[in-house]
């Protein structure tokens, strides 16, 4: 995705819910995701945990879902970004996934999409809303702090060989 000259001032950001018609676009974000994730601290245990065998079918599920939260961040009508979150009411909903393309950052995609999944959480009855950041991941833990997110716990880890 190239953005638009500096001349030309960006279309602001938006967020909207997927459609069955948007799981295409939907996947490519999720693949890409993944993608980025491995080269970080972490990121290949997280990626085998919030990978989808089935990504084109496990998102048309979860866009039917009424429990399932699945957003496109948008520049225009060209989706840059993807949340994906699991409503628990009464408990915290759970935010899975909160990513946008390397080239649409800086421009409020990621802000625009976290501030959607948090309006969602409320309106469904949420108690809060649960995300994570990898270790060492300065700006996405940042992010989540300018949201006046905190940390509350912390998971460790330790492996016995094998995949992550």
């Amino acid at each position: 995705m190239e953005l638009p000259h500096a001349t030309v001032p960006p279309a602001p950001p938006s967020a909207r819910r997927a459609t069955p018609g948007d799981v295409p676009a939907a996947a490519a974000l999720h693949r890409a995701a993944l993608h980025d994730v491995q080269s970080k601290r972490g990121g290949p245990a997280l990626a085998v945990e919030v990978a989808r065998t089935d990504v084109d079918g496990s998102l048309g599920r979860d866009i039917d879902n009424p429990d399932r939260l699945v957003l496109l961040g948008c520049l225009g009508d060209e989706p840059v970004g993807l949340a994906v979150a699991r409503l628990h009411v009464p408990a915290a909903a759970v935010l899975t996934e909160l990513w946008v393309l390397p080239a649409a950052r800086g421009v409020g995609v990621g802000h625009t999409l976290l501030e959607a999944v948090l309006a969602a959480a409320r309106e469904a009855g949420c108690t809060g809303l649960d995300a994570r950041a990898l270790p060492g991941d300065r700006a996405t833990k940042n992010f989540f702090e300018d949201h006046s997110m905190v940390a509350r716990a912390i998971t460790v880890h330790t492996g016995f060989g094998g995949p992550p």
